[in-house]
């Protein structure tokens, strides 16, 4: 079988000729090849069923900054300065609805903070209800040029899927513009203010996969991890806010008869069988103890019916630190409970990270390779 056959096996819940080899690698490459697009990913894993997520196009101001900002009738000032090892972003948008300022702290590639060190604010763009109106104009119009999703499909060939990736109301997006701290309190104290912030960039986000969807997408991979519980969240929170948010997703790609696959690489024991219920297609990264709650025979047993578990295996206590021998262990007890009826790619619990050795790598894959056998 092709990859490509292989994963959309798996996805129907087909035994294939072997379970997929899905982990995610872009932390590794940006280390080791200094690039993480699809030519690197095919390039420096041969024997990974690719699925591979890709940004849906659309700018999005809350979260990156630029050095020119397309909006219109908005003046931008910006300003950047030193601050010991961090790059210190101070911004000010003057908008036609009122001004928004935050601060960014940016640390540098590499040592502690990592290849792709997360920014730090210090100050959020949205402080309060009266903000809204602002916040409107500094969102960038929803791409709808997919040119670029075409040349992809075309490279990509059948060595696996491409996904589109879209965030939830949550990701980088309500979660910037605000801090979600704030926004927990804002649930109990400010129900109106929190159900219009989250209700801005659900439809936003909405928008976004419908676009893609008519720009040939196949595959939406919806990001959730500033949901999930281990941000904070009560599981009653959780069912009540963001399970019908999904299930919108979900829908939505479903009546243009894609696949949808649900990223949150936190704790999902408590929500796997909700979001299993809203219809997603593929369920990651399922994080085992000592850094997840995911017990991979007790979703089999609830989900894995109707879901399809993907990642698992620990990229750090396993596969960046462990042994061969450590690693060979771990991948065939997942392929004994995750195997069996299909439903089940093999993957990570998040990237691979910068120092993870090629010689685990290579133990890895040929350990994926000899126990998916079906």
């Amino acid at each position: 079988m092709t990859s490509r056959e292989r994963l959309l096996a798996t996805i129907r819940h087909e035994e294939p000729d072997r379970v997929p080899i899905a982990p995610r690698v872009w932390a590794w490459l940006v280390a080791e090849c200094g690039s993480q697009d699809l030519a690197a990913h095919l390039r420096a894993f041969p024997d990974m069923d690719q699925m591979f997520p890709v940004n849906d196009g659309t700018p999005n101001v809350v979260d990156d900054i630029f050095d020119h900002y397309d909006l219109p009738d908005v003046r931008v000032d910006q300003r950047k300065s030193r601050e010991g090892d961090f790059t210190v972003v101070e911004r000010v948008f003057h908008t036609p609805a009122g001004r928004l300022s935050d601060r960014i702290m940016v640390p540098p590639a590499g040592r502690e903070f990592g290849v792709t060190p997360n920014p730090v604010r210090t100050e959020h763009l949205v402080k309060g209800p009266e903000d809204l109106p602002a916040l409107r104009h500094i969102l960038a119009p929803v791409n709808t040029n997919y040119d670029f999703l075409q040349r992809l499909h075309g490279e990509m060939g059948d060595r696996g899927l491409v996904m589109v990736q879209v965030r939830c109301a949550l990701d980088h997006n309500a979660g910037h513009a605000r801090d979600v701290a704030d926004l927990m309190v804002d649930y109990y104290d400010n129900r109106p203010f929190f159900d219009e912030l989250l209700g801005l960039f659900h439809r936003r986000s909405l928008a976004q996969i419908k676009a893609a969807l008519e720009g040939g997408a196949q595959c939406i991979f919806g990001t959730w991890y500033f949901a999930s519980l281990s941000a904070g969240w009560s599981p009653a929170i959780f069912a009540e806010v963001f399970g019908p948010m999904i299930r919108e997703q979900v829908e939505l790609t479903h009546r243009y008869g894609a696949i949808y696959d649900y990223y949150d690489d936190g704790r999902l024991d408590h929500t796997m069988e909700l979001i299993a219920a809203t219809g997603v297609d593929v369920l990651e990264t399922c994080t085992p103890p000592p850094t997840g709650d995911f017990d991979l025979a007790k979703a089999k047993r609830l989900i894995g019916g109707h879901t399809t578990i993907k990642g698992y295996v620990d990229l750090l206590h396993v596969v960046k630190n462990g042994t061969p021998a450590a690693i060979d262990q771990a991948v065939a007890e997942a392929m004994t409970i995750g195997k069996p009826g299909g439903g089940f790619i093999i993957g990570s619990s998040d990237s691979f990270r910068e120092g993870t050795s090629r010689e685990n790598l290579a133990a890895y894959f040929a350990a994926c390779q000899r126990h998916g056998v079906y």
